[in-house]
């Protein structure tokens, strides 16, 4: 009734040619699982009638349609990084060396040392050249700007990069002794790793966050096939630079759109411009951050502090399922394919009984290099603090000596010993601060006497009759001392008695001589 078979008739065609129904891919299942199933619903099909057949075409084109409509606006989680980032999905599905280090907010990818590489790479590939990629990173500024050659890239090449650095990472990005002698850039410039820790003549799209050059701090595009050796100072910056200061310590976002026809970089709120040429599906994300080279020889100088706050791609292909995961979950139904047969596991490695031994060297080995990582980058404030604390002694020094010499002037001007005189007064203040102890002390004995007397009366007169003999007692010494004062008032009274009559006989006997005397002078 009006239904148009060609279509349907074309898409069998080539099912019959393939073995293969349309969709059965995009729902997950492999072309060995879809194969034996195609089949057998072909053999079904040919039993059936005209209308049996209708409703498959229905049903196969609703198949298509609608996984084509889930893949829009597709949000490639295994190529994307969170904020904060989940550390197991970074080590599933990205490489990380030198000074890329995870946080509990962010990435960071340079944490401010000149002299350091931090480089992340993406495991797998992207499976189409119709993506966006939204970069939100954060930059706090040096407060003098000192080093040359510094600043971050973001890539996407065609050169599987984790395979590539991943022994040149081990060997010397990351390694001790190639670390403090310095010598990890020249093993980088000899496997041509020269242009901020990837290649110059790169294969793919990168855009350049310079810090250096006659517009910097900027941001430009470049696209290369492989055969142009860009630089810096020498094609890098590109000619689409713009000027834009990246170092304001808060949220940038910038986003690449990438088609088969070219490119095109946006700084949001800020403007964009298009990096020409093709691009092409297959390629590789990543980002190298470099803190530059030292301009001056002290250890406080600081580079730029680079940290990831998220990395979002979107696949715009609405044909393909660009996420290249790096495990397809099984068919939900039907039977095992003779590849997930012909898997075998090593048994020898997982039942051995060192295997517990090689974890936990393993283990032992990243904790190493990441406390080796730490102390490397906490070397220069640690050497910062000790040129602090030396030159803080050396001004306490100048500082002692300064008061030595005004109390020598002093001294001269005023004729006294200040220090002399300063030591009796500390002296004298001792011997009082000694002495008003002692009194305390003892003041506070007698105030500890005083209380247990107290406490024993207080105990003591809980009971009447303690209370009647201490008023006996108290009575009879009060009577005693009264019977003492009458005793004493009578011996008085007596006394003063009888010296009354003393000085009365001596003055009588004293006139009566006197008395006698002026006779005999008379006659």
């Amino acid at each position: 009734q009006g239904f148009d078979s060609r279509p349907f008739r074309r898409g069998q065609s080539r099912w019959l040619r393939t073995g293969m129904r349309p969709g059965a891919l995009a729902h997950g299942m492999s072309a060995s699982a879809a194969r034996p199933r195609a089949c057998a619903e072909l053999r079904q099909r040919r039993r059936t009638g005209p209308a049996m057949r209708i409703h498959s075409a229905v049903a196969a084109m609703t198949a298509l349609l609608l996984p084509t409509v889930a893949r829009a606006q597709q949000i490639l989680q295994g190529q994307s990084i969170a904020s904060p980032p989940d550390i197991r999905a970074l080590a599933a599905d990205w490489f990380m060396a030198g000074t890329a280090i995870p946080s509990k907010k962010s990435l960071v990818l340079s944490p401010g040392v000149p002299q350091r590489l931090g480089l992340m790479w993406s495991k797998y590939p992207l499976i189409t050249a119709d993506f966006e990629v939204t970069l939100t990173f954060t930059v706090a500024g040096a407060k003098q700007h000192t080093v040359k050659d510094e600043g971050f890239v973001l890539w996407y090449v065609h050169e599987n990069v984790t395979a590539a650095q991943e022994q040149v990472a081990v060997k010397h990005i990351d390694d001790q002794d190639s670390i403090i002698a310095e010598s990890w850039t020249a093993a980088l410039v000899a496997q041509q790793f020269e242009l901020f820790g990837y290649r110059s003549k790169f294969d793919g799209l990168a855009v350049f966050f310079c810090g250096d050059g006659p517009t910097a701090p900027s941001v430009s595009g470049l696209r290369n096939d492989g055969g142009i050796a860009y630089n810096l100072g020498s094609g890098v910056p590109a000619g689409n630079a713009q000027q834009f200061d990246w170092r304001k310590n808060s949220d940038i976002v910038v986003k690449l759109r990438a088609q088969p026809g070219g490119a095109k970089v946006e700084i949001v709120g800020q403007g964009s411009f298009d990096i020409p040429g093709e691009v092409r599906p297959g390629g590789y994300l990543g980002m190298t951050a470099f803190g530059g080279t030292k301009g001056i020889p002290g250890p406080e100088e600081r580079a730029d502090m680079v940290e990831l706050v998220k990395l979002e791609v979107v696949n715009h292909d609405k044909s393909i399922n660009a996420e290249n995961a790096p495990k397809v979950e099984p068919p939900v139904s039907g039977p095992k394919t003779e590849e997930e047969e012909e898997e075998k596991t090593d048994m020898l490695h997982e039942s051995s009984s060192y295997k517990e031994h090689r974890d936990e060297s393993d283990a032992i080995k990243d904790l190493t290099n990441m406390v080796f990582k730490l102390v490397m980058e906490t070397q220069p404030l640690r050497s910062q603090m000790t040129n602090a604390i030396a030159a803080l002694t050396k001004r306490i020094g100048v500082m002692e000596a300064t008061f030595e010499n005004l109390k020598a002037e002093i001294d001269k001007k005023t004729g006294h010993h200040l220090s002399k005189e300063f030591e009796v007064i500390k002296e004298e203040l001792i011997s009082l601060a000694t002495v008003a102890t002692k009194e305390t002390k003892e003041r506070h004995d007698k105030l500890t006497d005083l209380h247990k007397e107290i406490t024993d009366f207080s105990q003591a007169a809980v009971h009447p009759d303690n209370i009647d003999q201490h008023l006996d007692k108290l009575a009879q010494s009060s009577q005693r001392t009264i019977d003492q004062l009458t005793n004493e008032h009578q011996r008085m009274f007596g006394v003063s008695l009888a010296a009354i009559a003393f000085v009365i006989i001596a003055g009588l006997s004293l006139y009566n001589k006197f008395r006698c005397w002026e006779k005999k002078h008379i006659l």
